[in-house]
């Protein structure tokens, strides 16, 4: 058991890192920008296609760069070799686990402006994956931070503590930014 949970922690981290993707809308919502709304459309595009494709060098790319030379840094391996790290545990827990779906609902998702001028929106995401093992089916809510970093949209899990650490230290403009809080349950069926 304690390996499914570890198994279905490290696909949490890399799925839920970035968040997973399905681009619902293609109207801005009120009060954004459509250029911006259109980038970050197209870069979630640009994720789920990635997802569905196992290419983690992309999958990473959605991480701003700040963060993924932080974590780097903080692990003392290049950016190079955390990429590479990722993919062999990606490539292990898709070995153990079925990822059902996985998704981001734009559609519904709230934007902010803070003082500083950052954008981001805050996306709602859901990954359904079946563990198996007599374990089935888990369904992960959860919130993906979609942050405008000068003209490129990221995208960052906020619901680890430490990832949201590690992200509040390269971008301080949002230390007093409280993320919603994920939750992991069974799927009935």
């Amino acid at each position: 058991m304690a390996m499914l949970h570890r198994i279905a922690a490290a696909l949490l981290v890399v799925l839920a890192l970035a968040g997973g993707a399905l681009a619902q809308s293609i109207t801005p919502p009120n009060g954004v920008d459509a250029g911006q709304y259109f980038a970050l459309v197209a870069r979630v595009d640009s994720f789920d296609a990635a997802m569905k494709a196992s290419d983690m060098a992309t999958i990473m790319s959605v991480i701003p760069p700040k963060v993924l030379n932080q974590i780097a840094t903080k692990y003392s391996v290049t950016p190079e070799q955390l990429v590479e790290a990722a993919q062999q545990q990606i490539d292990a827990a898709m070995a153990e686990i079925e990822l059902v779906s996985f998704g981001m609902d734009l559609q519904n998702s709230d934007f902010y402006i803070l003082p500083d001028g950052t954008r981001y929106a805050l996306i709602p995401t859901e990954t359904v994956m079946d563990l198996g093992g007599g374990v089935g089916k888990m369904r992960a809510s959860s919130t993906t931070l979609g942050v405008l970093d000068g003209t490129e949209w990221y995208l960052v899990r906020v619901e680890d503590p430490e990832q949201v650490a590690i992200f509040k230290e390269v971008y301080p403009a949002f230390a007093d930014v409280t993320f919603p809080a994920g939750r992991m349950e069974p799927v009935t069926e």
